[in-house]
């Protein structure tokens, strides 16, 4: 192997390597939350009587299909580039995937993190005042 297809090559595994850690992690522990975290904290939000129950039926169940089909397709894209180059593409993108788990394993806890996604989310529907009384209180 010359050097020039060598480079392309360690190209390759880095660009895996990026993709796996920056896009990739996120995105899942991302969808991860939304059927954890933010149902949870969306629950407390309608029992707290900040946001109505009826729109939480609505948006959620939208937001968490969104998530599941949009981590499966960067999963995917990140299977089959690393199965191109398997099997060192699989190692590239497997030990940098866990190390973004790791990384942005935040995403999935109960933090400030969830609450601007849940204010993002519902910022047409919440109670600003209670919201922010909520917030206030436990954060």
């Amino acid at each position: 192997m010359d050097n020039a297809s060598s480079f392309g090559v360690l190209l390759i595994y880095v660009g895996e390597a990026l993709f796996a850690f920056f896009v990739a992690a996120p995105c899942v522990l991302n969808a991860v939350s939304l059927f954890g975290v933010q149902k949870q904290f969306a629950q407390v939000m309608v029992e707290e009587g900040i946001v109505p129950e009826a729109i939480v039926k609505q948006i959620h169940p939208k937001k968490q299909l969104a998530g599941v089909i949009i981590s499966l397709l960067v999963l995917a894209a990140l299977v089959l580039t690393c199965a191109k180059t398997a099997p060192e593409g699989f190692i590239c993108g497997g030990v940098a995937f866990l190390a973004g788990c790791l990384k942005y394993r935040k995403i999935i806890q109960y933090n400030s993190l969830t609450v601007k996604r849940f204010r993002n989310t519902y910022k047409d529907q919440l109670n600003s005042a209670k919201f922010n009384k909520f917030v206030d209180t436990h954060f």
